[in-house]
Formats: structure tokens, C-alpha cells, sequence
């Protein structure tokens, strides 16, 4: 059982996009990390992406919290830990990508994932934001962000914040 802040609780409802905003050390990648643990878990087969901006190594990416959400909730033998991916259960895999190497042929490869989490969601350019939308399509697909907003002119913030598509949950941390 993995216990949520009050904040995050209405992002455990299924929706199409679900996003997390606010300062620095509110929590927010944690529960995306163990939400994204809780769901490969209990939807086998689940295919997942783990997003940034840039990304020049694995390093950079949400990797590593996701392999201490499985270790510190004694998963480890449900998850095949990889150095480029994290296998889940009934065949299903978490992969970690910058979007700043995808072009609009190359973004084809994610378009069998259920589930987009942007991290560092304020870096991501309107490009990104436009190649990965439709990308991001299977049925009950949802594309999760987390950010400290800088401006509102950000991408992420015009579109989460002032566009509000339907089928959003949003919480401030």
C-alpha cells in the first residue's frame, strides 16, 4: 500500500492528462515515480515513457527513482532493472527519453506507450509538447507532468495552466 499526500490524491484517478506544479522538494516526481511503479504493477503489460527535454544520459532521466520506489517497496522481483529500461510485469517496459533527439519520424517508437511522464516539464519546448501529444494515443493513454513553473510562456504551463484541455486533473504542491 503506498501511502499519497492529500495534494496528489485526485491524481490517482484515471484521466488524460495529469499534472503536478510547484516549488522545489513538494514531493512531485516522488509520487509520479511510485504512481508509475503502483501502475506497471498492477496493469501487466503497461508500456511506459519517462521524458525530459534534454537528456544526455540516463543519469539525467527518472530512472534511478524509480528503481528506489521498487526497492523501497521490496518490488524488486516483479521489475527486470536494465541499464537503458526497467521491464515490467507482463511484458510491459519503462523508457526513459529526451525528447530534443526525437524527430517527427523518430517520435513513431513511443506511440505503443500508454503513458508519458514529462519530468522537468517547464524545459519542454512546444515542439515536444506538439510531436508528443498525438503520439501518446492508445486508449486510456494518459501523459503525466511534474514542474517548477519559471514562466508563463513555458509550453507546459500555457498548455496545462492557461489552455486547460478537457480531461485534465491539476494540482498545486
Amino acid at each position: 500500500e503506498i501511502k499519497t499526500a492529500q495534494v496528489f490524491q485526485p491524481l490517482i484517478e484515471p484521466s488524460r492528462y495529469k499534472g503536478a506544479h510547484g516549488g522545489r522538494g513538494s514531493g512531485k516526481s516522488h509520487f509520479f515515480a511510485e504512481l508509475m511503479v503502483e501502475t506497471c504493477l498492477l496493469e501487466p503489460g503497461t508500456r511506459a515513457v519517462c521524458i525530459r527535454e534534454m537528456q544526455k544520459s540516463l543519469a539525467q532521466s527518472s530512472k534511478q527513482l524509480i528503481e528506489d520506489k521498487i526497492a523501497a517497496f521490496n518490488l524488486g522481483r516483479y521489475f527486470n532493472i536494465l541499464h537503458d529500461r526497467i521491464d515490467t510485469p507482463g511484458g510491459g517496459v519503462i523508457l526513459f527519453n529526451g525528447m530534443q533527439d526525437h524527430t517527427a519520424e523518430s517520435i513513431k517508437s513511443l506511440e505503443r506507450c500508454r503513458i508519458a511522464w514529462i519530468e522537468e516539464a517547464q524545459s519542454l519546448s512546444q515542439r515536444s509538447l506538439t510531436l508528443l501529444r498525438p503520439t501518446i494515443r492508445l486508449e486510456n493513454s494518459e501523459i503525466w507532468a511534474c514542474w517548477n513553473p519559471r514562466r508563463k510562456t513555458d509550453a507546459i504551463d500555457e498548455f496545462f495552466r492557461a489552455k486547460k484541455p478537457g480531461g485534465l486533473i491539476l494540482v498545486k504542491a
